[in-house]
């Protein structure tokens, strides 16, 4: 056993350390600073060369590791990684699509840029340099990149040059900041700023001129792959032909109740008019103040109820760049860093001339106030998941991030403080419902739309009809749903998965259950599937298998 512990120890360790070279901007979101200097090669070299070595370290962890002889929490870690490199050699490939997805490409350069900017690891006169190389880096990556793409689909294209016409910009705010630091390096700052926007524009250019020639590849993945998505990602045995059915249902079933909720709410008042009222009550004069409040007064009933063990991780409210608003639906948490020494979580509200501009409806789109979003986003939610997740032991499960227990997890937070009563008020069920239930219909979308069997306009009609979005945040969503498969069923099946979990852990637990006690062993287990991490928790529980 010492030895297949060894083995795959070191090829654990070879996994994250040349993950994190060749995915730079990666390494950064972790918090490792060897590569803050470079953008990824995402050209076809650079594919091939990740290929390559993702085949050749698949052959030699399959021959070198027997897992059954190996500890429960190792067994989860190897079954991790084999999700992972079966899963990133699909994309690179056969799917393709997360590969050549032109939003990835300039949300890497900027993301690239921002990371180091929003997080103070360093000084910023340390900070300074690195940041001037990405903005320099960023001419030659778009290029490389640029010259790897396919076909892409038109809504691909159109959501690009969304992220394009915010980002110009963006690059001012970073080079004026720099300016007024560091005046006496005012020639290379512009210049980094000036090449950094010219390589942008150039994308952006060519981008335009793809859509003027009529490129609408097809985005959807197809219903191979979609399985493959949920088989070899989530460790999920059901296949998209029964989920589709399945989250269907859970969209017949939370109308009904937003109906009686509302309807309860206020009984003279046609239930949708009171829907509207409810989302534009959420809207807020000063969401950030309201935000950092909310924020506070979930952790503070986290703590007292015993709801879930509580971290000393900070948690900070911020603004979200404009570029990054096109992919936003309402506030997002950007979780602590894996490795960071002094490790802090972003709440990122977006920009407010742009929630202004497109009113309550389309920016959250429409239906939560503050203490949800606190809930889902801060305690217990994302924030307090993610705090905990990098306290695990590996490397390798300290960096993961699957789609079912973050998304799944931020969903059964936000409905565990209504349930205790931290989200009391009436409006705050209806809100709840509501967010479920687009949850739910972003699950059929997702799916539909994977498969071939929407297109983005039939699957904005769907999200307006039935998660009674405006017309404007429904096409929003749907674009957005084109770019991740399975990420928005992931969700759905994550919280069904947590939820049964706790049920199973109360049957078998009986007196011992505790909820406290539940939350800590779960959340302990990192940032792996539900599915993947069954054995682990009831190994921390103590109960038997």
């Amino acid at each position: 056993m010492l030895e297949t512990v060894r083995n795959f120890t070191a090829l654990s360790e070879e996994f994250v350390e040349e993950s994190l070279r060749l995915w730079p901007v990666a390494a950064t979101a972790a918090c490792i600073h060897d590569y803050d200097d470079r953008l990824p090669d995402d050209g076809p070299a650079g594919l091939q060369a990740r290929s390559a070595w993702l085949r050749d370290l698949e052959q030699r962890l399959a021959a070198s590791v027997v897992w059954e002889e190996m500890p429960t929490e190792s067994r989860v870690d190897y079954a991790l990684l084999r999700s992972r490199l079966s899963v990133v050699r699909a994309d690179l490939e056969e799917i393709r699509a997360r590969v050549g997805d032109p939003v990835r490409l300039l949300v890497t350069a900027l993301e690239g840029v921002a990371l180091l900017r929003v997080r103070p690891f360093a000084t910023l006169e340390e900070r300074k340099e690195t940041i001037l190389a990405r903005l320099m880096a960023t001419s030659d990556h778009l290029e490389a990149a640029r010259a790897g793409l396919g076909p892409m689909p038109a809504v691909w294209i159109g959501l690009a040059l969304e992220v394009a016409d915010g980002a110009p910009g963006f690059v001012q705010e970073v080079v004026h900041e720099l300016l007024c630091a560091f005046p006496n390096d005012a020639e290379r700052i512009e210049h980094a700023g000036v090449r950094a926007n010219a390589a942008i524009a150039e994308f952006r250019d060519a981008l335009e001129r793809a859509l003027e020639a009529g490129a609408d590849a097809d985005f959807a993945v197809g219903e191979r792959w979609l399985d493959f998505l949920l088989e070899r990602e989530h460790m999920l045995p059901l296949r998209s032909e029964a989920l589709e059915p399945w989250a269907r249902r859970h969209v017949e079933a939370l109308r009904r109740t937003a109906e009686q909720e509302a309807e309860r709410l206020e009984p003279q008042r046609a239930w949708r008019e009171v829907v509207d009222e409810v989302r534009r009550a959420a809207a807020s004069d000063d969401p950030t103040a309201a935000m950092v409040a909310a924020l506070d007064e979930a952790r503070r009933f986290v703590g007292a109820r015993g709801l879930a063990p509580l971290s000393e991780v900070p948690l900070l409210v911020t603004t979200a760049p404009a570029w990054a608003q096109p992919l936003l639906s309402g506030p997002d948490c950007l979780v602590p860093a894996a490795f960071d020494v002094e490790p802090a979580g972003l709440v990122r509200l977006p920009p407010p001339e742009l929630a202004r501009l497109s009113g309550p409806a389309t920016t959250a789109p429409g239906r939560r106030g503050p203490r949800l979003d606190a809930a889902r986003l801060g305690w217990p939610g994302l924030h307090l998941q993610g705090a905990l997740a990098i306290r695990c032991g590996s490397r390798l499960r300290r960096l993961a991030v699957n789609d079912t227990i973050r998304g799944g997890w931020a969903l059964y937070a936000e409905e565990l403080m209504v349930e205790e009563g931290f989200c009391a008020a009436p409006e705050d069920r209806l809100g709840l419902v509501l967010d479920l239930l687009l949850a739910a219909a972003r699950g059929v979308a997702d799916l539909a739309l994977q498969r071939g069997r929407m297109t983005v306009t039939q699957a904005a009609d769907y999200l307006a009809a039935e998660a009674l979005l405006d017309r404007a945040a429904a096409l929003a969503e749907a674009k957005r749903l084109t770019l991740v498969p399975t990420r928005a069923i992931g969700a759905l099946v994550g919280r069904m998965q947590i939820l049964e979990l706790r049920e199973e852990a109360r049957k078998r637990m009986g007196a011992r259950y505790d909820r406290l006690d539940f939350h800590a062993a779960l959340l302990a287990c990192g940032g792996v599937a539900p599915a993947l991490l069954r054995e682990e928790l009831w190994e921390r529980l103590g109960v038997d298998g």
